[in-house]
């Protein structure tokens, strides 16, 4: 089971959202159920308005590196989310904070914070 903790405005506290293995919801799906600041944006990957940064509470996921899709990079990238380097890497560190584009990110079974 994984927990998805959302920071951000208007929360006063963490919000957060126990999930079942293998449910296949991306962060986008999930926060639409949640008032949540990133629930009107494209939903495609597009427009970068659902940029989120991601914390991995997972020791062995945190020293990890993230593939990132050509089309994610591309839009966090022309978001300023990423650096030159970052964006000509084939991967990035997954620690400390990653930018995510909320409606590309895949919640596997990991404890993770999200920051918008």
């Amino acid at each position: 089971m994984g927990n998805v903790t959302f920071i951000a405005p208007p929360f006063d506290v963490e919000r957060v959202i126990k999930l079942e293995p293998c449910h296949g919801a991306t962060l986008l799906m999930i926060a639409r159920e949640i008032p949540w600041p990133a629930h009107k944006t494209c939903g495609q990957g597009l427009c970068g308005a659902c940029a989120v940064k991601i914390v991995y509470r997972d020791r062995g996921r945190a020293a990890a590196r993230v593939i990132l899709s050509p089309d994610e990079k591309m839009v966090l990238y022309q978001a300023g989310k990423l650096t030159d380097a970052e964006y000509r890497a084939q991967d990035i560190a997954a620690h400390p904070a990653l930018w995510r584009l909320a409606c590309q990110y895949v919640v596997e079974d990991e404890d993770i914070l999200v920051f918008a």
